[in-house]
């Protein structure tokens, strides 16, 4: 193959398709992961629906009527002061400060205090007193019961503030300036029981009521408004409700109260001087009577009459009703400009019966403009003493428009956590966080999974395809017990199909080495845990079982265990041999395997890519040539050291090892270009480790390795 072929070929690395094949390839491989993640996520939602303080909802119903009832009703008056709330104008009223600051007042919530610990079954205190300085609001205090009703409280230093009785109130300084007053009404506890007592800003504790009471409106115009709240403690929830409920409904029937008593106030007020007008127009009509005798007016006259008093009677009594108005409306309101509108219409109608009147003679002209005004006067002390009378009946009377229709209570069953809900949901979360992260991983790992994209992507032919074997796994797996076990597949199990596998490696290796300079093959691959050593271990085996007198030499004398799967020792092997301490002889050990030789790492040195440029090591691969059919060497990975490329110089063939989805193309790219640019004569590549679930391609990126002395492989 040409020493250029990375320099010809376009390399695409655009494969980064996740079909559904992909997507089980990664959920199998990484299993475990998966499995992981869901238990923790399941365990953990479990937890939480075990653990987590059950949520109450107390909820009440009220109903907001159009109109008034009650005797408020049996009056025309009345409607006056029976106007159309907008729910959301009762909405806002419910959740105003007005009335959530009674509640806060009337209930203490601004006072906190609740047992320490866990286990605080039977234990509770009652405080009806706790007074601190701005200062010292939210700061926590903790109260020690102590015998016979008496306690201690400290402050968040342990330092003693007071001692008190329980019934008592007490008083004491604070070291900060200011006292603290409290006063408990009631502690059920033990001896050294402990309760951890604050108190909050009367203000943040009616927002904090604001933000969490729910209204809605049932219906659309129902005029049904649901007010609800939600807490831990089911009964002081209710309590809670209940009581706005109680002074929305209160407040309500005194604004209503309030209306009415204004109005009355009002008219008690016109009524002297209306009663003074009356007499004053009687007393100048009948002296003009005196005066001028009995006077009959015609017909004509009367009928005047009879009109011009009801236009001014009802003139008095709409200007009347819009003094009242103004009060409460704007000149804008539409009821105030509706009450202009008919007081204009009025006042025109009473001009044309002015006008006529002028026609008249002159004595019947004022005839009947005395009679007029006397009228006039009668008719309106009349009906604002009757409507005066009316509204001490609707004050009496009042119950305003609100009522309650169901009051608070709180459900047997919490609303939250939903313990089932949580536990399915916690499972379906840690299935897609599982199925992520797997996705994720693949994607990370980005190695290529299909021996063909190899062949088109970089031309490096692949000479063989080994599947992972459970068998190795197993010895693998005993080997880490400390058991001793012989780690080549080959003879263990010489009918696996990962040794198949490899005895066609060793058919393509026959003409591959044809036209080879020698008879070494080198053994390497891009990056550590590509399986180098397993394959060139069981190649030199199958070699060796097929007649032929082979070699194999561990030249990864920093990390190489060729001499573990042997079961021999470290020392005695090349490095000693380069070193010139040792001779062929001594460090060329057998293997127990026909026609199979090893020669270990030896001790570690402190230079192993120095040692290998040594012609001590190239004499040694020319006597050894000579005198075995085959010569396989274990190199160190491509893109960790140098020393691959040192060896392969030397070999008349060299094989890439790679592992299914480990190596990304470019990191194989890479690997290929080292070694052709160091004279390598690269053959081909041996995939290693397929699994059944693989998928067909992937993508990657180029990743740096350390690769330094360890035992492990």
């Amino acid at each position: 193959m040409s020493s250029d072929v990375t320099k010809d070929k376009s390399v695409d690395f655009s494969h980064d398709e996740f079909d559904f094949n992909t997507l089980v390839s990664a959920l199998i491989e990484s299993w475990f992961l998966v499995l992981s993640i869901v238990l923790v996520t399941l365990l953990a939602g479990m937890f939480y629906a075990v653990t987590a303080k059950p949520v109450y909802q107390a909820d009440a119903v009220l109903q907001v009527e159009r109109t008034a009832k009650g005797i408020s009703a049996l009056t025309d008056i009345s409607r006056f002061f029976e106007e159309q709330s907008e729910i959301v104008s009762e909405f806002e009223i419910i959740s105003s400060r007005t009335v959530l600051g009674q509640v806060v007042d009337n209930l203490k919530l601004y006072i906190n205090a609740s047992p320490e610990g866990m286990f605080s079954e039977g234990k509770s205190v009652k405080i009806e007193t706790l007074v601190v300085p701005d200062d010292y609001l939210d700061k926590t205090f903790t109260l020690i019961a102590k015998e016979r009703g008496r306690y201690q409280l400290l402050d968040s230093e342990n330092n003693i503030v007071l001692e008190g009785t329980m019934g008592e109130p007490v008083e004491a300084p604070l070291q900060e300036g200011g006292e603290i007053k409290l006063f408990v009404s009631d502690l059920q506890a033990e001896p050294d029981d402990k309760f951890l007592i604050s108190r909050s800003s009367r203000l943040d504790v009616i927002n904090s009521l604001r933000t969490q009471l729910g209204l809605e409106e049932r219906g659309t115009d129902s005029g049904i408004i649901r007010i609800s709240l939600e807490g831990t403690d089911a009964r002081k929830i209710a309590d809670i409700v209940n009581e706005i409920t109680s002074i929305y409904v209160r407040q309500n029937v005194e604004r209503k109260s309030a209306e009415t008593g204004k109005t009355l106030g009002f008219l008690e007020k016109q009524l002297p001087k209306l009663r003074e007008d009356m007499e004053n127009a009687e007393a100048a009509l009948n002296s003009y009577r005196f005066k001028r005798g009995s006077i009959d007016l015609p017909l004509e006259t009367q009928s005047l009459l009879q009109q011009a008093v009801t236009i001014e009677a009802q003139l008095s009594e709409l200007r009347r009703t819009r003094e009242s108005l103004i009060k409460k409306f704007t000149e804008e309101h539409p009821r105030i400009q509706a009450l202009d509108a008919q007081i204009e219409n009025l006042t025109e109608e009473l001009a044309k019966v002015e006008e006529t009147t002028k026609t008249l003679p002159n004595t019947q002209q004022e005839i009947l403009r005395l009679t007029r005004t006397a009228e006039v006067a009668s008719e309106l002390y009349t009906t604002l003493l009757n409507n005066a009378q009316e509204l001490k009946v609707v004050k009496a009377g009042t119950v305003g428009n609100v009522r309650v229709i169901d009051p608070a209570v709180t459900a047997n069953k919490p609303v939250r956590p939903k313990k089932k809900f949580i536990v399915a949901m916690s499972f379906v979360l840690g299935l897609l966080l599982a199925i992520a992260a797997a996705i994720v991983r693949k994607r990370m790992q980005a190695g290529v999974e299909d021996p063909e994209l190899i062949e088109k992507q970089l031309g490096l032919p692949v000479y063989a395809t080994v599947p992972v074997s459970r068998k190795q796994k197993e010895l693998n797996k005993r080997e880490r017990k400390k058991e001793k076990v012989n780690l080549v597949l080959a003879t263990v199990e010489p009918d696996d199909l990962a040794v198949e596998s490899i005895r066609s490696l060793r058919t393509s290796l026959h003409f591959a080495q044809l036209d080879a300079e020698n008879n070494i093959i080198m053994i390497t691959g891009p990056a550590p845990g590509a399986g180098k050593t397993f394959v060139a271990a069981n190649l030199a085996t199958i070699l060796a079982d097929a007649g032929k007198q082979v070699l194999i030499v561990d030249a990864d004398m920093r990390k190489g265990r060729l001499h573990t799967l042997f079961g021999l020792l470290r020392e005695n092997g090349l490095s000693e041999l380069i070193a010139g301490t040792k001779d062929i002889d001594s460090v060329t050990h057998a293997t127990g395997i026909a026609n199979l030789d090893v020669i270990s790492t030896g001790k570690r040195p402190p230079n192993p890519a120095e040692l290998l440029l040594h012609e001590n090591f190239a004499q040694f691969l020319q006597q050894v040539s000579s005198s075995y059919d085959h010569v396989v060497i274990d190199t160190p990975p491509v893109l960790a050291v140098t020393d691959a490329a040192i060896v392969g110089r030397l070999a008349g063939a060299t094989l890439m090892v790679l592992k299914d989805g480990l190596h990304p193309l470019r990191e194989i790219e890479q690997s290929i270009k080292r070694l052709k640019l160091a004279g390598v004569n690269l053959r081909g590549a041996v995939f290693n480790a397929i699994s059944q679930v693989s998928a067909r391609h992937g993508f990657g990126r180029y990743y740096g390795y350390s690769y330094s002395y360890s035992d492990k492989k």
